[in-house]
């Protein structure tokens, strides 16, 4: 019975590989690399905030430019974190699968412009998924990520919250319906708006007065009615 000698180049390779992971994994643990991803974050806002309409050909290659490196470096930081915890430990974080979605958005986004399948520059939903980038400050900003799960965790309280409120807007549309509908005199030459004609509209009309949106319009059109 021959034994395998011990040092052979698959565990050469192993314990080379180990020792890659652990000195990554302290890497991506290490205050540098968090303001260093910070800088990045910052750059990205402001190569973002620069783009303005009509603006000259050179600013817009830099920034095609700009978001190319970009989106190359971020990249790196997730092929570095994925490399250095697994594919498991990884995705267990909300704020990794974030990091994940917004860097395959933009390199979806990169290859189908070199594709020309969409244009390089206008608003599309992929173009806008670069923004997001902006969100990452909020993993490495301890107070603020904080804050933004105990938003999240509380979004099911808001959403109860908007529904009462949805209910209470049906029922006073309900009701306006009973007391204004048809009631509200307005010229030819004007558009309909703020009536209790129908459902759509009254429903449209309590939303206004709640919010105060042109609620002089709709102020008006009552003092109309009550001559």
């Amino acid at each position: 019975m021959t034994h395998r000698p011990f040092n052979t180049t698959d565990e050469q390779l192993y314990h080379l590989n180990l020792v890659i992971r652990k000195n990554c994994r302290v890497a991506v643990k290490s205050s540098n690399f968090y303001w260093l991803v910070l800088l990045l974050v910052f750059l990205n806002t402001a190569a973002s905030a620069s783009e303005h309409y009509d603006q000259p050909q050179w600013l817009t290659d830099i920034q095609e430019r700009a978001n190319k490196i970009l989106l190359a470096l971020f990249t790196l930081e997730m092929l570095m974190k994925i490399y250095s915890f697994g594919f498991q430990i990884y995705f267990m974080a909300l704020f990794n699968r974030f990091d994940c979605f917004v860097v395959c958005g933009g390199i979806l986004e990169t290859v189908l412009v070199e594709m020309e399948v969409i244009p390089p520059i206008g608003i599309s939903v992929l173009r806008c998924v670069r923004l997001l980038r902006i969100f990452k400050v909020t993993r490495h900003w301890a107070a603020l990520s904080d804050l933004v799960g105990s938003l999240l965790n509380s979004m099911k309280a808001i959403c109860s919250l908007l529904l009462l409120l949805f209910l209470f807007l049906i029922i006073f549309a309900l009701l306006g319906m009973q007391l204004f509908g048809g009631k509200f005199n307005f010229d030819e030459t004007q558009m309909k708006r703020s009536t209790f004609d129908t459902f759509p509209s009254a429903l449209l009309t309590c939303f206004q007065v709640t919010s105060e949106t042109s609620f002089s319009h709709f102020h008006m059109a009552y003092v109309d009615y009550l001559g």
